[in-house]
C-alpha cells in the first residue's frame, strides 16, 4: 500500500512545483508573460533536443502520443518501455503546461509518477500485468487529484477508461495526492469555481433548461469527433512525411502551435485560466467561435507532435467553452443558462472524448460544489457518451490503439488473446451432475465441488445448464424447513420423515434451472480466447463445450488472466524485449 501513496506523493510534487515555480516567476518578473507565444518555440527545441539525442538512443518506442501509452505499457512488458522515456516526456509536459501549451498539469504529474513507478520496480515485476496496470493507475489518479483537487473523479477515471488492477491502489494514490497537494498549499484548479455555486444553485432548471443541456451533449459529438479524427490524420501525415524523426516531428507541431498562438493570443495559455474567462464571459459570441476552434488545433498538434498525458483540463475547457457558445448562438435569453451550458459542455466532452461520464459528473462537484452541477454534468456526459457510440465513433484512447494496430478486448490486448487457446485456461477439475438428480445428491456434489459451479448435463452428456451454489443451497434449506408440507399425513418410520424423503427425490436439477431461468454463456473448445469479448457480462463462468455440445471445462476471470500473464512471459523471454506490437 505503500507504494501509490508514494507514487500520488510525487504528482502533488510535480504540480507543486509548477504552481510555486508559476508564481515565483510572476512575482520577480512581473511585467514577464509566461504566456508569450515564442516561448513555445523554447519548449519545443528543448524537447526535439532531449527527443534526438536521448530517446532516440533507447530502446522501444520512440513516439510518445499520451494516455494510450499507459495502455500500451501495461500490454507491451517493461524492458521496451524505460523509465527515462516517461521522465522526459513528463518535462516536456511539464514545460508545455508551465508555458501555457495547453496542456494540464495532470500530464506531466502522471508521467514522471508513472517514470518513478517503472524505476522503482524490481526486475522480476517486469513479467506482472497485474503490477503495471497498478501503477498505471495510481500515477493517472494521482496525477488527476493534484491537478483538479477532486480524489474521488480522479479514482473513477482509471476505472472507466479500463486500466484495471485493484481499485484501493489507486484510491490510495488518489487521497495522497490530494493530502500533499492541500498540506503544500497548492491552488488546484481555477479560483473561481467554487464561486459558481451561487450562481449555478440558482438557476432554474427547467425543462427549457433540461433541452438546452441535451442538445449541448448531442451536438457536441461532431465536434469530438472532429478532434479525434484531427489528432490522427496530423499524427499520420507527420509519420508519412518524417517517417521515424520523431524530432522534426516536434519543430514542425512546435512552430505551428507558436503560429496560432500569435494569431489568437487569447486561446494560448493554461487551460483552467482559459476556462475563468470564458465563464465570467470575457468572450463574445464571435471571438468565443474563434476560441473554440484555436483551442481544438492547438491541442490537436500538440497532441500528435509532443504527446501528453496532459488532456484533462483541455478537454474540460474545450467543453465549456462549446456550452457556453451554444447558449449564446442558441439559447439567448436563457436566464441563468450560461454556467449550466458550460458544465454540460465540460461533461459532453469529457463523456465522448475520454469515455469517462461518471468521472465527469463526480469532478463537477468537486470544483463547483455543487449538486445541480453534478447532475447536470452526469446527464451531458452519459448523453455524449451514447450518442458516441450510436453513431460508431472511437473514443480518444481507442482510436489511437488502433491506428497503432493495437486492439483491446475487456482491458486486454486482442493479438495476445488470440494466441492463447481455451484449452490452455479452461479448468476440467470440476463435479458435474445429470438433470435428473435430486437436490439430496445435488448437495452432496455440492460439497466435493472445488468451484461454486456445477454444470448439468443429460443422460447423453449434453450441456443442459450450470446451477451456482446459491441456487442448490437455497433449495436445500427451504426442504429442510418445509419437510411435510407437500405430502400428509406424513409417515414417520424409526423417526425418519419420509414425506421429506419424497420431497428431496421430487426436486431434480433440470427443475432448479427451469426455476432460475438463467442462460449461461459457452465458448467452443477449439475457440481463442479472443472470442470471449462480453461474456462475463453475462455470468462469471463460462462453459466449454465441444462441437457436439459435450461439457469439457469451465472457464473464469481469474484462469483467462492467469493464462493472459503467461503468454506475456512467453512473448518477453523469447523476444528479449517487451511490446513489439506496440513499437512505432
Amino acid at each position: 500500500m505503500l507504494r501509490p501513496i508514494f507514487l500520488g506523493t510525487v504528482a502533488a510534487v510535480v504540480i507543486a512545483l509548477i504552481s510555486r515555480l508559476t508564481q515565483w516567476m510572476e512575482g520577480v518578473f512581473p511585467r514577464f508573460s509566461l504566456q508569450a507565444p515564442v516561448l513555445i518555440l523554447g519548449v519545443t527545441a528543448v524537447a526535439m533536443l532531449l527527443q534526438r539525442f536521448v530517446l532516440d538512443r533507447k530502446p522501444g518506442p520512440r513516439a510518445f502520443n499520451g494516455l494510450a501509452d499507459f495502455f500500451a505499457h501495461i500490454h507491451g512488458m517493461g524492458s521496451a518501455d524505460p523509465a527515462i522515456r516517461w521522465f522526459i516526456r513528463g518535462c516536456n509536459s511539464l514545460l508545455l503546461s508551465f508555458f501555457g501549451g495547453s496542456i494540464g498539469p495532470e500530464g506531466a504529474a502522471s508521467e514522471i509518477a508513472q517514470a518513478t513507478g517503472i524505476e522503482s520496480r524490481d526486475r522480476t515485476s517486469r513479467f506482472s500485468e497485474q503490477r503495471r496496470r497498478v501503477d498505471a493507475a495510481s500515477a493517472l489518479a494521482g496525477g488527476i487529484a493534484a491537478a483538479f483537487g477532486a480524489p474521488f473523479a480522479a479514482v473513477l477515471v482509471p476505472i472507466e477508461l479500463g486500466l484495471g488492477g485493484p481499485a484501493v491502489r489507486p484510491v490510495a494514490a488518489a487521497l495522497a495526492a490530494f493530502l500533499v497537494s492541500s498540506w503544500i498549499g497548492t491552488p488546484s484548479g481555477p479560483n473561481g469555481f467554487p464561486g459558481l455555486r451561487a450562481v449555478l444553485e440558482n438557476a432554474q432548471l427547467g425543462w427549457l433548461a433540461w433541452i438546452g443541456i441535451l442538445a449541448i451533449a448531442l451536438m457536441f459529438s461532431p465536434l469530438g469527433l472532429l478532434f479525434i479524427r484531427l489528432t490522427s490524420a496530423i499524427r499520420r501525415l507527420l509519420e508519412d512525411l518524417f517517417q521515424r524523426q520523431i524530432w522534426m516531428r516536434i519543430l514542425v507541431t512546435g512552430g505551428l502551435v507558436t503560429l496560432l498562438a500569435m494569431i489568437f493570443p487569447a486561446a494560448h495559455g493554461q487551460p483552467w485560466k482559459i476556462l475563468e474567462q470564458v465563464l465570467w464571459g470575457t468572450f463574445s459570441g464571435s471571438s468565443l467561435a474563434l476560441l473554440l476552434l484555436v483551442q481544438v488545433g492547438i491541442l490537436a498538434l500538440v497532441l500528435a507532435g509532443f504527446g501528453s498525458v496532459g488532456v484533462f483540463w483541455p478537454v474540460f475547457s474545450i467543453g465549456a467553452t462549446f456550452g457556453i457558445a451554444m447558449d449564446h448562438w442558441v439559447f439567448q435569453g436563457l436566464p441563468g443558462f450560461t454556467a449550466l451550458g458550460g458544465i454540460a459542455g465540460a461533461g459532453a466532452a469529457w463523456g465522448a472524448i475520454l469515455g469517462a461520464p461518471l468521472a465527469a459528473g463526480v469532478l463537477a462537484f468537486e470544483l463547483t460544489h455543487s449538486w445541480t452541477a453534478m447532475l447536470v454534468a452526469l446527464a451531458a456526459a452519459l448523453v455524449a457518451r451514447a450518442t458516441f457510440r450510436f453513431i460508431g465513433a472511437a473514443g480518444m484512447i481507442s482510436s489511437d490503439l488502433e491506428a497503432r494496430g493495437m486492439r483491446l478486448i475487456d482491458g486486454r490486448s486482442f493479438d495476445v488473446l488470440d494466441a492463447i487457446p481455451i484449452r490452455e485456461a479452461m479448468v476440467v477439475d470440476f463435479e458435474t451432475v445429470h438433470e435428473h438428480e435430486p437436490v439430496s445428491e445435488l448437495h452432496a456434489r455440492l460439497l466435493k465441488s472445488r468451484y461454486p459451479f456445477i454444470p448439468v448435463v443429460s443422460l447423453q452428456g449434453i450441456f443442459r445448464g450450470v446451477l451456482t451454489v446459491d441456487m442448490i443451497q437455497e433449495a436445500w434449506h427451504t426442504q429442510q424447513k418445509t419437510p411435510g408440507e407437500v405430502f400428509a399425513p406424513a409417515r414417520h418410520v424409526e423417526g425418519h420423515d419420509l414425506s421429506h424423503d419424497m420431497m428431496m427425490r421430487l426436486i431434480e436439477a433440470k427443475d432448479l434451472l427451469y426455476r432460475a431461468g438463467l442462460k449461461f454463456p459457452t465458448v467452443r473448445l477449439d475457440d481463442k480466447l479472443s472470442s470471449i469479448s462480453g461474456k462475463f457480462d453475462e455470468s462469471p463462468c463460462v462453459a466449454v463445450v465441444t462441437d457436439d455440445e459435450q461439457v469439457v471445462g469451465l472457464l473464469f476471470v481469474h484462469q483467462v488472466r492467469l493464462a493472459y500473464d503467461r503468454e506475456l512471459a512467453r512473448r518477453a523471454l523469447l523476444t528479449g524485449t517487451a511490446g513489439n506490437s506496440v513499437n512505432n
